[in-house]
């Protein structure tokens, strides 16, 4: 059994073909039982974030389970594997549990260190949990990476003075104005899940004071708007809520826009061309309508425009990167060193097996000449024969432990160990 992952993200994509491949966590379920289907996939996670899309597998033959993983990618999405294929990179085995490693440690991704990114890989192993689509490997995997990403923010600097694709958003939104403030400016947030909560708290830090948050829920709008003493508003309102503000951070969950061209044109036509739009539209799919970006009076940012705030604002965490890679690398000797155990135990137990059994035949086969011994006689005999196969297979076994895939293979064939033993 292979472990492999596939996928694209901030760094090998753009976002217009992540948003064409992300998966919403409510289809998360179906895409399992179609992922699983395959003929040569084992066990199966997804990963879909606004900045990756990774699919892990435990496959029983390497290639022909990275092509089912590659096929899951453009049958679910309905994407043609021609768009995608020179963006997807593929990690096998070691490499595979290293990316996932260092993808809960918070090094892979666009902001280093940032949180979401943890939780995001434990709902991602809670689904596939509760659909039975992981088993024993991909479930140790996923479990040392949540330890992992627990150390990295507990044992390093990695985490510390909080940072998000939020939080670059606002410092964004805070660069587009020349008094470089948000003092004064009139904020909407348009979606109150974890990312709009991360970017009502970066906005508290940044000073904006005038804040309203609109959610389709209005109890969840209600609730977060309280946490961050802001003014909740309807869904419904919010043609009138760009109207009147400066700035629009969005980072709803919708499938298609909620912010199109033809309403930012109705709205553009209520405000003074002499107080332009900011929008920052940080979802994936898009929010935001990308034609928005060329009316007059708007300005349009997404998540590639992040990057550049990124590289400056998040140097400190970088040094700490070398520290993270410290216990990645003590993780990922534990899972080998687990891995290697759960593949050599039944090759050993099957050495020793056929071993006691050899034994026991020879015994039976010299069973007349026993008879004529005493029960401590016989008892002696039987103990011998016993520390004689210990002795013999005592270096073996310690050997075995140190073998992997085809060693195995050639060992059970010396011995001609059957599979099913």
């Amino acid at each position: 059994m292979s472990l492999v992952v596939v996928g694209l993200n901030h760094k090998t994509a753009p976002i217009a073909l992540l948003e064409r491949l992300a998966i919403p966590e409510e289809r998360l379920g179906k895409a399992l039982q179609q992922l699983t289907g395959y003929e040569h996939v084992a066990e199966g996670v997804v990963l879909s974030t606004c900045n990756r899309i990774e699919v892990y597998g435990a496959v029983t033959k390497f290639h022909g389970g990275a092509q089912n993983m590659r096929n899951f990618l453009a049958e679910f999405c309905h994407v043609a594997p021609e768009d995608f294929a020179d963006h997807l990179y593929t990690y096998h085995d070691e490499g595979a549990v290293r990316h996932l490693f260092r993808v809960a440690g918070g090094v892979d991704s666009m902001v280093v260190g940032e949180s979401e990114i943890l939780r995001q890989v434990r709902r991602a192993h809670k689904v596939a949990d509760d659909e039975n689509s992981i088993g024993a490997l991909l479930g140790m995997a996923f479990r040392r990476a949540l330890r992992v990403g627990k150390r990295a923010r507990s044992e390093t600097a990695i985490g510390r003075n909080p940072a998000s694709i939020s939080s670059a958003a606002v410092e964004l939104a805070r660069r587009a104005f020349e008094e470089g403030t948000l003092a004064g400016r009139s904020v909407a947030i348009v979606g109150a899940g974890k990312m709009g909560r991360l970017a009502a708290s970066a906005l508290a830090s940044a000073g904006a004071t005038d804040v309203v948050i609109l959610n389709r829920s209005k109890d969840r709008a209600a609730a977060a708007a309280k946490e961050f003493s802001a003014t909740p508003r309807p869904f419904d309102d919010l043609p009138e809520v760009l109207a009147s503000v400066d700035i629009v951070i969005s980072s709803t969950m919708a499938p298609r826009t909620v912010i199109d061209h033809d309403m930012v044109v109705e709205v553009l036509a209520r405000r003074s061309p002499q107080r332009p739009l900011f929008i920052v539209d940080i979802a994936v799919p898009r929010d935001v309508d990308p034609e928005v970006a060329h009316l007059s009076g708007v300005v349009l940012r997404d998540i590639e425009d992040l990057r550049e705030v990124v590289d400056t604002t998040i140097g400190r965490r970088t040094s700490e990167v070398s520290n993270v890679e410290e216990i990645i690398s003590a993780e990922l000797d534990y899972f080998t060193r687990w891995e290697r155990a759960r593949e050599t135990v039944p090759t050993a137990a099957a050495m020793v097996s056929k071993a006691d059994a050899i034994r026991v035949a020879e015994l039976e086969r010299i069973r007349s000449h026993l008879e004529a011994m005493t029960p401590e006689q016989r008892n002696a005999v039987a103990d011998m024969s016993r520390r004689l196969v210990a002795k013999i297979f005592h270096t073996p076994l310690s050997k075995t432990r140190d073998l992997s895939g085809p060693e195995l293979e050639a060992l059970r064939a010396l011995f001609e160990l059957d599979d099913g033993e």
